[in-house]
């Protein structure tokens, strides 16, 4: 399991950090192709505001079928962290199902 299950990990990760570009591109109508993981949002995502920041995290959650807490959203602030964040989520409610 070792190797092959970090390369599958690794292709998701890819998948669903594509996959965050990408909605995060259709929310705010322009070209994002230049975020990364290191990415700051409020920085790197031009016209960010707070508010921008929240209806981006309500549109992810429709894209991804995730809940954003109220409390973790003051500590999303790179492209990681969101990741990071959708993909616990998914994780936890696979587990429940």
């Amino acid at each position: 399991m070792g190797e092959a299950h970090t390369m599958q990990d690794e292709k998701q990760d890819l998948e669903l950090f594509d996959k965050l570009v990408g909605h995060i591109g259709e929310f705010v109508e322009r070209d994002v192709s230049h975020l990364t993981p290191q990415s700051h949002l409020s920085n790197s995502i031009e016209g960010m505001s707070s508010l921008k920041m929240i209806e981006l995290l309500l549109y992810l959650e429709d894209c991804f079928g995730v809940d954003f807490e109220e409390s973790a959203m003051d500590k999303l602030e790179t492209m990681r962290d969101l990741e990071d964040y959708i993909r616990q989520t998914q994780d936890a409610a696979r587990q429940q199902a």
